[in-house]
Protein backbone atom coordinates (compact mmCIF):
# COMPACT_ATOMS: atom_id res chain seq x y z
CA UNK A 1 0.00 0.00 0.00
CA UNK A 2 0.96 3.79 -0.76
CA UNK A 3 0.85 7.03 1.75
CA UNK A 4 -1.40 6.28 4.62
CA UNK A 5 -2.28 2.65 3.71
CA UNK A 6 -4.13 4.37 0.42
CA UNK A 7 -3.41 3.25 -3.00
CA UNK A 8 -1.41 6.33 -3.75
CA UNK A 9 2.00 5.80 -3.88
CA UNK A 10 3.81 9.60 -3.38
CA UNK A 11 7.47 9.37 -2.13
CA UNK A 12 9.06 11.38 1.19
CA UNK A 13 10.25 14.52 -0.61
CA UNK A 14 7.01 14.58 -1.99
CA UNK A 15 4.63 13.66 0.75
CA UNK A 16 6.79 16.13 3.27
CA UNK A 17 5.91 18.95 0.59
CA UNK A 18 2.41 18.16 0.46
CA UNK A 19 2.22 18.42 4.16
CA UNK A 20 3.85 21.39 4.66
CA UNK A 21 1.70 23.11 1.93
CA UNK A 22 -1.70 21.76 2.81
CA UNK A 23 -2.04 20.44 6.05
CA UNK A 24 -2.08 17.04 7.33
CA UNK A 25 -0.97 14.14 4.91
CA UNK A 26 -3.48 11.16 6.13
CA UNK A 27 -6.41 13.39 5.54
CA UNK A 28 -5.22 14.60 2.46
CA UNK A 29 -4.59 11.54 0.75
CA UNK A 30 -7.99 10.17 2.15
CA UNK A 31 -9.93 13.22 0.49
CA UNK A 32 -7.97 12.75 -3.20
CA UNK A 33 -9.85 9.13 -3.19
CA UNK A 34 -13.50 10.75 -3.13
CA UNK A 35 -14.77 12.91 -5.22
CA UNK A 36 -16.40 16.50 -4.59
CA UNK A 37 -19.91 16.81 -2.92
CA UNK A 38 -20.82 18.77 -5.66
CA UNK A 39 -21.16 18.34 -9.69
CA UNK A 40 -20.45 21.80 -11.64
CA UNK A 41 -21.28 23.02 -14.55
CA UNK A 42 -20.53 26.55 -16.19
CA UNK A 43 -24.27 28.02 -17.90
CA UNK A 44 -23.23 29.63 -21.19
CA UNK A 45 -24.95 32.82 -20.89
CA UNK A 46 -23.92 33.59 -24.59
CA UNK A 47 -27.05 31.13 -25.40
CA UNK A 48 -29.17 31.18 -22.44
CA UNK A 49 -29.92 33.35 -18.65
CA UNK A 50 -29.30 31.49 -16.06
CA UNK A 51 -32.52 31.75 -14.29
CA UNK A 52 -33.80 30.09 -18.23
CA UNK A 53 -31.70 27.15 -18.20
CA UNK A 54 -32.90 26.32 -14.09
CA UNK A 55 -35.97 26.24 -15.42
CA UNK A 56 -35.10 24.17 -17.99
CA UNK A 57 -33.94 21.65 -15.44
CA UNK A 58 -36.33 21.83 -13.25
CA UNK A 59 -38.69 20.62 -15.98
CA UNK A 60 -37.11 17.49 -16.60
CA UNK A 61 -36.84 16.76 -12.31
CA UNK A 62 -33.78 18.23 -11.97
CA UNK A 63 -33.14 20.24 -8.80
CA UNK A 64 -29.70 22.71 -9.48
CA UNK A 65 -28.49 25.03 -7.13
CA UNK A 66 -26.45 29.00 -7.84
CA UNK A 67 -22.98 28.77 -6.75
CA UNK A 68 -22.50 31.20 -3.98
CA UNK A 69 -19.33 33.15 -5.78
CA UNK A 70 -19.79 32.46 -9.54
CA UNK A 71 -23.10 33.27 -10.61
CA UNK A 72 -23.14 31.23 -13.97
CA UNK A 73 -22.03 28.04 -11.76
CA UNK A 74 -24.41 26.02 -10.94
CA UNK A 75 -24.20 22.37 -9.11
CA UNK A 76 -26.13 19.13 -7.94
CA UNK A 77 -25.24 16.92 -4.83
CA UNK A 78 -22.81 14.17 -5.41
CA UNK A 79 -24.89 11.00 -4.26
CA UNK A 80 -22.57 8.28 -2.36
CA UNK A 81 -20.63 6.18 -1.66
CA UNK A 82 -23.02 4.37 -2.54
CA UNK A 83 -23.09 -0.12 -1.52
CA UNK A 84 -24.33 -2.72 -4.17
CA UNK A 85 -23.42 -6.77 -4.49
CA UNK A 86 -20.91 -6.44 -7.33
CA UNK A 87 -21.14 -9.86 -9.44
CA UNK A 88 -20.42 -10.69 -13.26
CA UNK A 89 -17.34 -10.75 -15.77
CA UNK A 90 -14.57 -8.66 -14.98
CA UNK A 91 -14.08 -5.99 -17.01
CA UNK A 92 -10.22 -4.23 -16.19
CA UNK A 93 -10.39 -0.49 -17.28
CA UNK A 94 -7.14 2.34 -17.39
CA UNK A 95 -6.68 4.51 -14.83
CA UNK A 96 -8.77 7.76 -16.46
CA UNK A 97 -11.67 5.42 -17.08
CA UNK A 98 -11.71 4.11 -14.17
CA UNK A 99 -11.73 7.38 -12.31
CA UNK A 100 -14.75 8.23 -14.70
CA UNK A 101 -16.95 5.10 -13.80
CA UNK A 102 -16.45 5.78 -10.34
CA UNK A 103 -18.87 8.70 -11.12
CA UNK A 104 -21.03 6.87 -13.17
CA UNK A 105 -19.81 7.30 -16.59
CA UNK A 106 -20.68 4.67 -19.17
CA UNK A 107 -17.21 2.97 -20.21
CA UNK A 108 -16.17 3.45 -23.61
CA UNK A 109 -13.99 0.55 -25.61
CA UNK A 110 -10.64 2.97 -25.89
CA UNK A 111 -10.91 2.75 -21.97
CA UNK A 112 -10.88 -1.36 -21.62
CA UNK A 113 -7.66 -3.17 -20.90
CA UNK A 114 -9.33 -6.23 -20.90
CA UNK A 115 -12.66 -8.13 -20.97
CA UNK A 116 -11.89 -11.98 -21.16
CA UNK A 117 -14.89 -13.75 -21.76
CA UNK A 118 -17.59 -10.67 -22.02
CA UNK A 119 -20.63 -11.08 -24.25
CA UNK A 120 -23.38 -8.89 -25.18
CA UNK A 121 -25.89 -8.26 -22.49
CA UNK A 122 -23.07 -10.21 -19.48
CA UNK A 123 -23.73 -8.50 -15.98
CA UNK A 124 -20.23 -7.32 -15.17
CA UNK A 125 -17.37 -5.65 -12.69
CA UNK A 126 -15.51 -2.94 -13.68
CA UNK A 127 -12.16 -2.65 -12.11
CA UNK A 128 -9.14 -0.48 -11.92
CA UNK A 129 -5.76 -1.46 -12.25
CA UNK A 130 -4.74 -2.09 -9.15
CA UNK A 131 -8.03 -4.18 -8.74
CA UNK A 132 -10.16 -1.94 -6.90
CA UNK A 133 -14.07 -2.22 -7.92
CA UNK A 134 -14.81 1.24 -9.37
CA UNK A 135 -18.39 0.22 -10.47
CA UNK A 136 -20.55 -2.85 -12.43
CA UNK A 137 -22.94 -2.86 -15.61
CA UNK A 138 -23.75 -4.63 -18.25
CA UNK A 139 -21.92 -5.19 -21.08
CA UNK A 140 -23.20 -3.65 -24.57
CA UNK A 141 -20.05 -5.22 -26.54
CA UNK A 142 -18.72 -8.22 -26.31
CA UNK A 143 -14.30 -8.37 -26.09
CA UNK A 144 -14.26 -9.45 -29.64
CA UNK A 145 -16.16 -6.65 -30.81
CA UNK A 146 -14.05 -4.15 -28.48
CA UNK A 147 -11.06 -4.96 -29.46
CA UNK A 148 -11.90 -4.82 -33.48
CA UNK A 149 -14.05 -1.67 -33.34
CA UNK A 150 -11.75 0.19 -30.44
CA UNK A 151 -14.49 2.33 -30.08
CA UNK A 152 -17.88 3.16 -28.78
CA UNK A 153 -19.55 2.58 -25.75
CA UNK A 154 -18.89 -0.84 -23.91
CA UNK A 155 -20.66 -1.24 -20.94
CA UNK A 156 -23.75 0.52 -19.42
CA UNK A 157 -23.24 1.17 -15.83
CA UNK A 158 -25.79 0.44 -13.49
CA UNK A 159 -23.85 0.27 -10.50
CA UNK A 160 -21.53 3.18 -9.76
CA UNK A 161 -19.67 3.93 -6.30
CA UNK A 162 -21.25 7.91 -6.99
CA UNK A 163 -24.15 9.06 -8.48
CA UNK A 164 -24.68 13.00 -9.99
CA UNK A 165 -26.36 13.57 -13.57
CA UNK A 166 -24.66 12.82 -16.49
CA UNK A 167 -23.19 16.15 -17.65
CA UNK A 168 -23.82 14.98 -21.92
CA UNK A 169 -27.45 14.16 -20.78
CA UNK A 170 -28.47 17.30 -19.36
CA UNK A 171 -30.82 19.42 -21.64
CA UNK A 172 -29.06 21.76 -23.91
CA UNK A 173 -25.41 20.11 -23.74
CA UNK A 174 -25.14 19.63 -27.56
CA UNK A 175 -26.84 23.20 -28.41
CA UNK A 176 -23.83 24.85 -26.15
CA UNK A 177 -25.85 25.57 -22.88
CA UNK A 178 -23.67 24.30 -20.66
CA UNK A 179 -19.97 23.35 -20.25
CA UNK A 180 -18.93 20.79 -17.48
CA UNK A 181 -16.02 22.20 -15.45
CA UNK A 182 -15.51 22.63 -11.93
CA UNK A 183 -15.80 26.05 -9.76
CA UNK A 184 -11.91 25.89 -8.85
CA UNK A 185 -11.25 25.98 -12.62
CA UNK A 186 -13.87 28.78 -12.99
CA UNK A 187 -12.39 31.04 -10.35
CA UNK A 188 -9.76 31.69 -13.47
CA UNK A 189 -11.61 33.83 -15.56
CA UNK A 190 -14.11 35.01 -12.83
CA UNK A 191 -10.78 36.62 -10.99
CA UNK A 192 -9.07 38.36 -14.27
CA UNK A 193 -12.61 39.59 -14.87
CA UNK A 194 -11.76 40.47 -18.60
CA UNK A 195 -13.10 43.18 -20.19
CA UNK A 196 -13.93 44.19 -23.76
CA UNK A 197 -11.56 45.12 -26.22
CA UNK A 198 -9.14 43.23 -24.17
CA UNK A 199 -6.60 41.36 -25.91
CA UNK A 200 -6.37 37.63 -24.47
CA UNK A 201 -3.90 34.92 -24.87
CA UNK A 202 -4.41 31.34 -23.64
CA UNK A 203 -0.85 29.04 -23.44
CA UNK A 204 -2.52 26.03 -22.44
CA UNK A 205 -6.00 26.26 -23.95
CA UNK A 206 -7.01 22.80 -24.11
CA UNK A 207 -9.88 21.49 -23.80
CA UNK A 208 -11.23 24.73 -23.91
CA UNK A 209 -12.56 25.33 -20.74
CA UNK A 210 -11.15 28.60 -19.57
CA UNK A 211 -10.51 30.30 -22.88
CA UNK A 212 -14.00 29.72 -23.81
CA UNK A 213 -15.03 31.08 -20.22
CA UNK A 214 -13.30 34.38 -20.69
CA UNK A 215 -14.60 34.57 -23.85
CA UNK A 216 -18.00 34.39 -22.44
CA UNK A 217 -17.48 37.47 -19.70
CA UNK A 218 -15.51 39.46 -22.70
CA UNK A 219 -17.59 39.37 -25.31
CA UNK A 220 -16.70 39.37 -29.22
CA UNK A 221 -15.24 42.82 -28.83
CA UNK A 222 -12.27 40.76 -27.06
CA UNK A 223 -9.35 39.77 -29.27
CA UNK A 224 -8.41 36.30 -27.91
CA UNK A 225 -6.22 33.61 -29.41
CA UNK A 226 -6.19 29.81 -27.70
CA UNK A 227 -2.64 27.95 -28.26
CA UNK A 228 -2.24 24.65 -27.88
CA UNK A 229 -0.35 21.40 -29.17
CA UNK A 230 -1.49 20.14 -32.89
CA UNK A 231 -3.31 17.55 -31.85
CA UNK A 232 -5.18 19.03 -29.31
CA UNK A 233 -6.42 22.24 -31.86
CA UNK A 234 -9.61 20.00 -32.91
CA UNK A 235 -10.54 19.29 -29.13
CA UNK A 236 -10.37 23.13 -28.67
CA UNK A 237 -12.33 24.11 -31.84
CA UNK A 238 -15.31 21.71 -30.99
CA UNK A 239 -15.70 23.29 -27.75
CA UNK A 240 -15.69 26.61 -29.01
CA UNK A 241 -17.85 25.69 -32.17
CA UNK A 242 -20.52 23.99 -29.80
CA UNK A 243 -21.09 26.97 -26.82
CA UNK A 244 -21.17 29.52 -30.14
CA UNK A 245 -17.99 31.13 -29.54
CA UNK A 246 -17.09 32.08 -32.92
CA UNK A 247 -14.29 34.82 -32.75
CA UNK A 248 -11.74 33.08 -31.23
CA UNK A 249 -8.21 32.34 -32.82
CA UNK A 250 -7.09 28.38 -32.26
CA UNK A 251 -3.54 28.05 -32.67
CA UNK A 252 -1.47 24.77 -33.17
CA UNK A 253 2.00 24.99 -32.19
CA UNK A 254 4.85 24.91 -28.92
CA UNK A 255 3.24 28.66 -26.96
CA UNK A 256 6.37 28.96 -25.41
CA UNK A 257 7.69 29.95 -28.62
CA UNK A 258 4.41 32.01 -30.15
CA UNK A 259 6.27 34.51 -30.00
CA UNK A 260 8.66 33.83 -32.33
CA UNK A 261 6.12 32.65 -34.61
CA UNK A 262 3.80 35.27 -34.17
CA UNK A 263 6.32 38.25 -33.18
CA UNK A 264 3.35 41.12 -33.66
CA UNK A 265 1.72 39.92 -30.64
CA UNK A 266 4.88 40.51 -28.58
CA UNK A 267 4.33 43.30 -25.61
CA UNK A 268 0.51 43.52 -26.87
CA UNK A 269 -1.48 41.03 -24.66
CA UNK A 270 -3.58 42.80 -21.35
CA UNK A 271 -3.84 39.52 -20.08
CA UNK A 272 -2.29 35.65 -20.52
CA UNK A 273 -3.63 32.12 -18.78
CA UNK A 274 -1.18 29.96 -18.31
CA UNK A 275 -2.25 26.34 -16.85
CA UNK A 276 0.91 24.15 -17.77
CA UNK A 277 0.70 20.47 -17.27
CA UNK A 278 1.31 19.34 -13.75
CA UNK A 279 1.55 16.61 -11.78
CA UNK A 280 -2.37 16.61 -11.24
CA UNK A 281 -2.35 15.61 -7.72
CA UNK A 282 -5.64 17.74 -6.68
CA UNK A 283 -7.67 16.08 -9.43
CA UNK A 284 -10.03 13.57 -7.97
CA UNK A 285 -11.61 11.13 -7.35
CA UNK A 286 -8.43 8.89 -7.82
CA UNK A 287 -8.85 5.18 -7.70
CA UNK A 288 -4.32 5.13 -7.42
CA UNK A 289 -1.83 7.22 -8.23
CA UNK A 290 2.02 7.15 -8.25
CA UNK A 291 4.42 10.39 -8.06
CA UNK A 292 7.42 11.66 -7.15
CA UNK A 293 9.37 14.28 -5.97
CA UNK A 294 11.40 14.49 -9.28
CA UNK A 295 8.15 14.24 -11.06
CA UNK A 296 7.32 17.61 -9.07
CA UNK A 297 10.81 19.59 -9.91
CA UNK A 298 10.26 18.28 -13.71
CA UNK A 299 6.89 19.67 -14.05
CA UNK A 300 8.41 23.23 -12.47
CA UNK A 301 10.93 23.23 -14.88
CA UNK A 302 8.42 22.92 -17.78
CA UNK A 303 6.01 25.42 -16.39
CA UNK A 304 8.50 27.78 -15.71
CA UNK A 305 9.36 28.37 -20.10
CA UNK A 306 5.48 29.30 -20.23
CA UNK A 307 5.91 31.87 -17.71
CA UNK A 308 8.54 33.64 -19.56
CA UNK A 309 6.65 33.20 -22.63
CA UNK A 310 3.76 34.72 -20.81
CA UNK A 311 5.99 38.13 -19.80
CA UNK A 312 7.37 38.49 -23.41
CA UNK A 313 3.35 38.11 -24.59
CA UNK A 314 2.23 40.74 -21.92
CA UNK A 315 2.14 44.86 -22.02
CA UNK A 316 3.30 47.01 -19.40
CA UNK A 317 0.68 46.42 -16.28
CA UNK A 318 -1.03 43.74 -18.16
CA UNK A 319 -2.13 40.43 -16.05
CA UNK A 320 -1.05 36.85 -15.88
CA UNK A 321 -3.38 34.23 -14.73
CA UNK A 322 -1.61 31.10 -13.39
CA UNK A 323 -3.07 27.93 -12.27
CA UNK A 324 -2.67 24.34 -11.80
CA UNK A 325 -4.55 21.41 -10.75
CA UNK A 326 -2.03 20.01 -8.25
CA UNK A 327 -0.96 21.05 -4.97
CA UNK A 328 2.89 21.23 -4.51
CA UNK A 329 4.90 24.17 -3.44
CA UNK A 330 6.99 23.57 -5.89
CA UNK A 331 4.67 24.01 -9.01
CA UNK A 332 2.73 26.79 -7.63
CA UNK A 333 4.06 29.30 -5.05
CA UNK A 334 8.01 28.59 -5.82
CA UNK A 335 6.99 29.60 -9.62
CA UNK A 336 5.36 32.46 -8.59
CA UNK A 337 8.15 33.68 -5.84
CA UNK A 338 10.77 33.28 -9.13
CA UNK A 339 8.19 35.30 -11.59
CA UNK A 340 8.24 38.03 -8.66
CA UNK A 341 12.22 37.54 -8.17
CA UNK A 342 13.34 37.32 -11.80
CA UNK A 343 11.22 39.07 -13.97
CA UNK A 344 9.39 41.62 -12.07
CA UNK A 345 5.77 40.63 -11.91
CA UNK A 346 3.96 41.58 -8.92
CA UNK A 347 0.72 39.76 -7.28
CA UNK A 348 -2.29 41.22 -7.89
CA UNK A 349 -4.82 40.58 -5.39
CA UNK A 350 -7.88 43.04 -7.01
CA UNK A 351 -9.74 40.38 -8.12
CA UNK A 352 -13.06 40.19 -9.81
CA UNK A 353 -14.10 37.81 -7.67
CA UNK A 354 -12.99 36.71 -3.85
CA UNK A 355 -13.27 32.91 -3.29
CA UNK A 356 -15.04 32.58 -0.39
CA UNK A 357 -13.49 28.96 -0.01
CA UNK A 358 -9.90 27.89 -0.02
CA UNK A 359 -7.11 30.20 1.83
CA UNK A 360 -4.79 32.62 0.68
CA UNK A 361 -0.62 31.23 0.88
CA UNK A 362 0.44 35.19 0.52
CA UNK A 363 1.86 34.11 -3.06
CA UNK A 364 -1.70 32.91 -4.37
CA UNK A 365 -4.76 31.24 -3.38
CA UNK A 366 -5.31 27.25 -3.04
CA UNK A 367 -7.76 24.92 -2.81
CA UNK A 368 -7.28 21.27 -1.26
CA UNK A 369 -10.29 18.38 -0.93
CA UNK A 370 -9.67 17.99 2.89
CA UNK A 371 -10.06 21.59 3.84
CA UNK A 372 -12.40 22.38 0.93
CA UNK A 373 -15.77 21.12 -0.96
CA UNK A 374 -13.48 21.40 -3.95
CA UNK A 375 -10.77 19.29 -5.81
CA UNK A 376 -7.06 20.80 -5.24
CA UNK A 377 -6.06 23.46 -7.11
CA UNK A 378 -3.98 26.71 -7.32
CA UNK A 379 -4.18 30.48 -8.81
CA UNK A 380 -2.24 33.59 -8.44
CA UNK A 381 -3.04 36.80 -10.73
CA UNK A 382 0.44 38.46 -11.10
CA UNK A 383 1.01 42.05 -13.15
CA UNK A 384 4.15 42.51 -15.07
CA UNK A 385 5.72 45.67 -13.80
CA UNK A 386 5.15 48.99 -16.33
Amino acid sequence: MGVCGSPLEYDVGLSEDLEASSGPLCSLVKSLLRPPPRLYVRVNTLKVSVDSYLKMLRDRGLEFRVDEDIPEAIWHPVEGPLSWEFRGKKVIVDKVAAESVLMGSDLYAPGIIEARGVERGDEVVILAPNGAIVGGGVAVMSWREVKERGRGLAVKVTKPIYRAPRVRDLPGWSEGLIYGQSVTSMYVARALDPKPGWTIVDLTAAPGGKVSHVAQLAGRESRIIAVDRPSKVERIKETLTRLGIDWVKVVGGDSRRLTRTYPSLEGKADAVLVDPPCTNIGVIPKVWDRKTLRDSVAASKYQWSFIVEAWRLLKPRGLLAYSTCTITSLENEAIVLRAIEELGFSLEWSWGVKPSRGWSTGLGWRWAPHRTPTPGFFLALLSKPP
